[in-house]
């Protein structure tokens, strides 16, 4: 017959998994590397970001946001391959950011001052 202290024991691995990525979480940009990324962009993708970076929104999470939505928009995806579904880091300097797909992650050219798909 189960306990509530059995129960509870073979339970407590699958909460401590689930709490996992909430303590890995990244702390917000500093606010020297935001301006950074801001005086990068074009006058243009500046003000959309400016714009949507409210409420406690950084710069930084604005502009993985828009990156992924751009990239989406892109059709880099062939039939059947899974979508890009997260931004896991991104390069200004190099302009290349990696992407989640699937169970892999994915380097694809961009912009920076765009923020979209930049053909190589």
């Amino acid at each position: 017959m189960l306990t509530r202290k059995t129960v509870l024991l073979a339970i407590a691995p699958v909460v401590a998994a689930l709490a996992v990525p909430v303590a890995i979480a990244q702390p917000a940009p500093n606010q020297a590397f935001q301006r950074a990324i801001l005086e990068g962009l074009s006058p243009e993708t500046r003000r959309d970001v400016e714009s949507r970076a409210t409420g406690g929104n950084s710069v930084y999470e604005v502009a993985r946001v828009i990156l992924l939505n751009n990239m989406q928009l892109a059709n880099l995806i062939k039939p059947g391959e899974a979508p890009l579904s997260s931004v896991v880091a991104i390069d200004f300097i190099r302009e290349n950011a990696v992407f989640q797909q699937g169970n892999s992650l994915r380097v694809i050219p961009f912009d920076s001052r765009t923020l979209r798909f930049k053909q190589q």
